[in-house]
């Protein structure tokens, strides 16, 4: 299956609000042969300029669209995550659709049942909320619904592009997959953490066997998606202000293998 993982970042975020280098150096540490495309200020600027509707919340879809035709599997991921381990429940490429249980310890939503836009939203319980920080398809006609649907209701609905990707969701379409295993990070069937589930724990994570684990299930990744979110110019937090100082330490020396 030909994959690729895109992200997008103006030059004026990358390693000063977000820890970019981070971002891709351990990507590519556990990724050495899958594609990663990066869209910068010049790609952003002549996208927006086709589409003059796109703002930074709602523009996932048409850049996924920029690729779906050279791809099986084409996934979007937000460019301030760190990752821990090879992504082995994406590559697999078994499902429409894919992305990661967002209910955590401190901080949650929930979608409330109501008609916006001429689209009826349904009810999603914060411990059945999915995190769009990072979406993968192997579906051409999924990133066209989610391209139009952000179109039509991004900037009326709180949570943005998270909101739309739960609505179609849950509409029962596409063939679906939890990548954490499970929505619900107190459960046994939830193997590992692949975003948001493990915010507000972090502390408790530990390294074992050169693999980063928290409560005794591995981490394959973590969003750096809680807290400051850039406004005003205030980066978001770093790798030493997450994790304890022998994962920073072990990160630190994988990523410094990476020379590109």
């Amino acid at each position: 299956m030909k994959t690729v993982f895109f992200t997008w970042i103006t030059d004026d975020f990358k390693n000063t609000i977000i820890d970019f280098d981070g971002f891709y150096k351990s990507f590519k540490y556990f990724h050495p042969d899958v594609d990663l495309v990066v869209f910068d200020d010049v790609d952003i600027k002549n996208l927006y300029a086709e589409k003059p509707w796109l703002y930074s919340d709602n523009c996932k879809g048409s850049f996924a669209k920029l690729l779906y035709n050279d791809y099986d599997l084409v996934v979007n991921i937000d460019s301030d995550f760190y990752f821990f381990d090879r992504l082995h429940e994406i590559l697999a490429g078994d499902y429409d659709v894919a992305a990661s249980a967002n209910f955590n310890a401190i901080c949650n939503a929930e979608m409330i049942p109501r008609e916006v836009n001429g689209y009826n939203l349904p009810f999603v319980h914060q411990i059945n909320y999915i995190q769009a920080g990072l979406v993968a398809s192997t579906n051409k006609e999924f990133w066209d619904e989610y391209e139009t649907a952000s179109k039509d209701l991004a900037r009326s609905l709180p949570l943005r592009d998270n909101d739309v990707l739960n609505m179609i969701w849950y509409s029962g379409k596409y063939k679906t997959k939890v990548l954490d295993g499970a929505v619900d990070f107190r459960k046994p069937e939830f193997k590992r953490y692949y975003n948001c589930a493990s915010i507000g724990r972090e502390r408790f994570a530990q390294l074992k066997d050169n693999k980063v684990y928290l409560d005794d299930k591995q981490m394959a990744s973590y969003h750096v998606a809680f807290g400051n979110n850039g406004a005003g110019g205030v980066p978001k937090r770093r790798m030493n202000q997450i994790f304890n100082p022998e994962i920073c330490q072990w990160f630190n020396d994988i990523i410094g293998t990476v020379h590109e």
